[in-house]
C-alpha cells in the first residue's frame, strides 16, 4: 500500500504542476489580433512566382490590394493582370501593381519603391517578406561569395524593407509584418550551411522585432514552408546533391497555394506560427524554445510534448547523419 500510496502521490503532484504551469502560461500568453484582409494594401516581395504569387492570389481573394516586387518585368505584368482579371470577378475593389526591383539593392533604393507603392494604393497594412532563394552545397565547396550573396537576399533585403515600412505602422499602431522563412530555418541540415543561416538570422530578428513592435499592436508572424513545389524548387532539385535531396525528402513536397491558405488561417487567427503539416507542426513544437507564442493549444503542445518530440528529432537527426556516411563511403 505504502507503494501504492507514494506512485499516487508523485502522479498527483506531477499532474498538479503541470496543471499551474499551464494556468501560468495561459495568463503569460499576449491577447490575438486576428487580421482582417478586406481593403487593406499588402507589399510583397518575391511576388510574381511560387509562394509569394500564391499569397497574392489568396489576399485578392479576399479583398487586399497588393503592390508586388520581383526583377522580371513582364512575369510581374503577366501575374497582375491575372490578379486584377481575379478582383473584377470578385467584385471586391482590390488591386494588384508591380515594381521592379532587385531586393538584394540599397535601403535607399528600397525605400524609395516602398513611397511609391503607398502613393499609389495608401499605407502598407501587411508586408509579406518573402524574396529568398536557396543556394546549397557542402561548406568547403561554396564559395564565401554565396554566403553574402544569400545574406543580402534571404535576410538583408526582409531587414530593409521592414526599416522603411515599420515607422508608420508604429505611428497608427496596426500593421502585420511577415516573414516567409523555411523549415531550414528549424533544423539545420547538410547542404544548407549558407540558406540555413540567413533563415536563422531571419528568425532571430522577427522573434527579437515581435517584442519590440507588441506594444504598439503591430503584428509580426513567420511561417515555416516545408519542400514546396516552386519554379524555384524545381530549379533547386536540378544540382540538388544526394545527400540534400534525400535528407530533405523525408518531410514530402506542398503546393504553394496550401502554403498560402495556411498562412492566410493563421493570421486571420492572429496566430504567430504557421507550420505545414503534421512533421511541420511537430517541428514547430520542437523548435519553439523562446520563441512567441500566442495560440494556448500550441504552448501546451510545446510543454507537454517537447521532451517526446525531442527524442523522436535525435532519431532522425541519427537517420541523417547515416545518409551523409552513406554517399561518404560511395565516394
Amino acid at each position: 500500500m505504502d507503494i501504492y500510496f507514494c506512485i499516487s502521490c508523485l502522479t498527483f503532484g506531477i499532474v498538479f504542476m503541470y496543471a499551474v504551469l499551464l494556468v501560468l502560461v495561459y495568463i503569460s500568453l499576449p491577447r490575438k489580433k486576428p487580421l482582417l484582409f478586406e481593403g487593406k494594401h499588402a507589399f510583397i516581395t518575391g511576388g510574381s512566382k511560387g509562394i509569394g504569387k500564391a499569397i497574392a492570389v489568396a489576399l485578392i481573394r479576399r479583398g487586399c490590394s497588393v503592390s508586388l516586387v520581383a526583377r522580371n518585368v513582364k512575369q510581374l505584368e503577366f501575374v497582375c493582370n491575372e490578379l486584377n482579371a481575379l478582383a473584377k470577378t470578385e467584385r471586391n475593389g482590390a488591386v494588384a501593381k508591380y515594381y521592379s526591383v532587385d531586393v538584394t539593392s540599397s535601403y535607399t533604393v528600397l525605400k524609395r519603391v516602398v513611397e511609391e507603392a503607398e502613393n499609389e494604393l495608401g499605407d502598407i497594412n501587411i508586408l509579406v517578406n518573402n524574396a529568398g532563394y536557396a543556394l546549397q552545397g557542402a561548406f568547403d565547396s561554396v564559395d564565401v561569395s554565396v554566403y553574402e550573396e544569400q545574406m543580402y537576399l534571404n535576410f538583408l533585403s526582409a531587414v530593409y524593407i521592414t526599416k522603411a515600412v515599420v515607422s508608420k505602422m508604429k505611428n497608427s499602431r496596426d500593421g502585420q509584418i511577415i516573414f516567409v522563412n523555411s523549415a531550414a530555418g528549424q533544423c539545420p541540415i547538410w547542404g544548407y550551411t549558407a540558406y540555413g543561416a540567413t533563415k536563422f538570422a531571419m528568425r532571430g530578428f522577427a522573434e527579437a522585432l515581435y517584442m519590440e513592435l507588441l506594444p504598439y499592436s503591430v503584428q509580426v508572424s513567420v511561417i515555416y514552408p516545408p519542400n514546396t513545389n516552386t519554379e524555384g524548387y524545381q530549379r533547386e532539385i536540378l544540382t540538388m546533391p544526394k545527400e540534400l535531396k534525400e535528407i530533405s525528402g523525408t518531410a514530402g513536397l506542398f503546393e504553394p497555394e496550401m502554403v498560402a491558405e495556411c498562412l492566410i488561417y493563421n493570421l486571420s487567427r492572429g496566430n504567430y506560427h504557421t507550420c505545414i503539416g503534421l512533421e511541420g507542426w511537430a517541428l514547430g513544437v520542437l523548435s519553439a524554445g523562446a520563441a512567441p507564442e500566442k495560440s494556448f493549444l500550441q504552448a501546451a503542445a510545446q510543454v507537454l510534448l517537447g521532451g517526446l518530440l525531442r527524442g523522436i528529432m535525435l532519431i532522425y537527426i541519427g537517420h541523417f547523419n547515416w545518409i551523409v556516411e552513406k554517399y561518404r563511403l560511395k565516394q
